[in-house]
């Protein structure tokens, strides 16, 4: 797995010069392909795993910083212009003078940057906004550790790791909501668009990726505009990703998102060799291989075929965790990892491509934000009532309700509250006193909403943002050896910052969700696959696979730590833990999906030899307070 670790430290501060040697000494004499990557006063930079992927190490002129992941070059005249990045020496100082920000503005990908101005002798760490490459911080001894994965913050033994209650509280009740804070309070994360200054001893973060600010400027109204531009830079970024490796395998569901990448890996100029991989149920709605086969043959691409079986779903694999800075959703790893990296070794693949993202980024939830939102833009316009219809078809909800609610929220609208709008309702596994613990904790408010108005921003426009504000997983969860970079091109940022600017009931036209992207790829996909509204389901595989592990799922969850603490209500969750059928399919999802997975990071820290001392009372820090030197 391609990784880097950056230390960054005081010169003038011996104690964090000491540290930083022996860090370094540390790192270097681990068998573990470590390599010096660039080095300048106060700063020292390492990489490993090279040519296990596209992504790579770009030094920037006179070691001035590097660029460490995959970065591409906007607006190229071709995809093979999109990889030939050059930061040659006014390159180098272009970034410099504009404080790192033009790596934003001229360039986009799969990126952490470390850039050194050696003028002030500040250090700024900068992700990029897709936030694809990990990055997270930590100190020891005056010395500022930045890295993508903690296993090799771990392994150099100078580090002590507390769990955060606080944040445990709020991830069981918002699961997935990305925030600066994570499970380890000694543990920050770097946010996508985020840039992070190091001077002297001091920190300094600030967002210089503003998605509301994007999606207000230069809005595309004319939806055969909108069209046009989404199917040709949807083209040009998985073009651009499809250059980057000669095999791939594309998880192919039939949906429409993972159809249309299909589309474009398709037609892409390096033409790469591409296999399908798609996974069916045998519960009702759980067989999509109709769609599959449909768009494999349409794009005359193979397609592989995988049942998914309750064998395969052995639970007890989940001990075995690599260690993280919070948990994550392990269950499709647990099924699949074995089986893709044995089709990725088989097949030299490098890269494992899908659909995901497409949702969030082509608007396919909340349509009826969308009659706000027009009001904002155009008060009571003459294609209101239009945008209305379609809202009341793509949310299956009744016209005049929608109209009604949206008039009273643009003639009263008030402080929205993005951890409001992201719960669930009806949480009864959950204690209510989590989920409102939760709302009332500042640090887990995404940084991009925090400690700023949403009473004026169109409610349809905060929602988009949001469902774009969550950074994907990029290493595997267990240790099974080489496995493909996950890559999912649809959250590509010039793809991201485009739809942003497309307004959402220009999104929903014609009242179908993600119609915009529908038209746009009209063209290339088979028709039953344009107009396909339902989504596949696994809530009985799923159930299936709750009853094959009831024991193992009882034990964990039910005498686990979560119900110790309060987080979970250890009545209600025995309900559902039984052989016994019912309607409630989501439960049984939450709990394997998430519940599960929290109980098994938490187990994987408490229980591994290096024991952390859990501090269920601690009260959280403010999200700058998480460096400690």
């Amino acid at each position: 797995m391609y990784r880097y670790f950056v230390l960054n430290w005081n010169p003038t501060d011996p104690r964090a010069v000491a540290a930083a040697r022996s860090l370094s000494e540390r790192l270097l004499a681990r068998q573990s392909g470590w390599v010096r990557a660039f080095e300048a006063v106060g700063l020292a930079a390492f990489h490993a795993g090279l040519g296990l992927g596209a992504s790579e190490t770009r030094v920037l002129d006179q070691d001035a910083g590097a660029v460490f992941g995959r970065i591409f070059n906007r607006d190229p005249p071709d995809p093979a212009a999109a990889l030939r990045v050059n930061f040659d020496g006014d390159e180098s100082l272009k970034i410099i003078q504009t404080g790192g920000r033009r790596l934003f503005e001229r360039y986009w990908g799969r990126y952490v940057a470390v850039v050194q101005d050696a003028a002030t002798g500040e250090t700024w760490v900068l992700r990029d906004p897709s936030g694809h490459m990990p990055c997270f911080i930590a100190a020891h001894h005056g010395v500022n550790l930045v890295f993508s994965d903690l296993e090799d913050c771990i392994a150099l033994g100078a580090l002590q790791f507390t769990v955060s209650w606080d944040y445990l509280r709020a991830f069981i009740a918002y699961s997935g909501y990305q925030a600066r804070q994570t499970a380890l309070e000694e543990v920050s994360e770097v946010q996508l668009g985020e840039r992070v200054r190091f001077s002297g001893n001091t920190l300094h973060r600030s967002l210089e990726w503003d998605p509301l600010a994007i999606a207000q400027t230069d809005p595309i109204q004319d939806p055969d505009v909108a069209v046009r531009e989404l199917r040709r830079v949807t083209r040009e970024c998985i073009h651009a990703w499809a250059a980057c490796y000669p095999n791939i395998v594309h998880s192919l569901s039939g949906g429409l998102d993972s159809s249309i990448v299909l589309s474009c890996l398709k037609s892409a100029p390096s033409q790469p060799n591409v296999t399908c991989l798609h996974y069916f149920g045998t519960g009702p709605d759980e067989d999509e291989r109709k769609y599959a086969r449909l768009m494999a043959s349409h794009a005359g691409a193979e397609l592989l075929e995988h049942r998914l079986t309750v064998a395969e779903a052995k639970l007890d694999q989940i001990l075995n965790l690599r260690r993280s800075p919070r948990p994550w959703f392990y269950m499709y790893e647990v099924e699949h990892s074995r089986f893709e990296g044995e089709l990725a070794a088989e097949r030299n693949v490098k890269g494992m491509f899908s659909g995901s993202g497409g949702d969030g980024v082509f608007f396919q939830t909340h349509a009826e934000l969308a009659v706000t939102d027009y009001l904002f833009d155009h008060g009571l316009g003459s294609d209101l009532l239009r945008v209305a219809v379609d809202a009341a078809r793509v949310s299956r909800k009744s016209i005049w309700p929608l109209l009604v609610n949206a008039v009273r929220a643009r003639v009263t609208p008030t402080q929205l509250h993005p951890l409001k709008m992201a719960g669930r309702p009806n949480r009864t596994i959950v204690s209510q006193d989590v989920v409102n613990a939760g709302k009332r904790n500042p640090g887990m408010v995404h940084p991009w909403f925090a400690n700023r108005p949403t009473r004026g921003v169109p409610p349809g426009v905060l929602w988009h943002s949001m469902t774009v504000g969550a950074a994907p997983a990029f290493y595997p969860s267990f240790e099974a050896g080489p496995y493909p970079e996950r890559t999912m091109p649809l959250l590509s940022q010039p793809l991201v910052e485009l739809c942003l600017r497309i307004p959402t009931y220009v999104l929903i036209r014609n009242g179908m969700d993600r119609a915009t992207a529908r038209r746009a790829f009209a063209p290339d996909l088979p028709p039953e696959i344009i107009k396909r509204r339902n989504k596949g389901r696994i809530d009985s595989h799923i159930r299936d696979v709750l009853d094959a592990n009831l024991n193992f799922v009882r034990d964990m969850l039910l005498d686990g730590r979560l119900v110790k603490e309060g987080l979970l209500n250890r009545r209600s969750l025995e309900l559902y833990l039984t052989r016994e059928r019912s309607p409630a399919d989501f439960e049984y999802s939450e709990i394997l999906q998430e519940q599960l997975c929290v109980e098994a990071w938490l187990s994987r820290w408490l229980d591994s030899r290096e024991r952390v001392a859990a501090a269920p009372t601690y009260a959280g820090t403010a999200p700058h307070q998480v460096l400690r030197t």
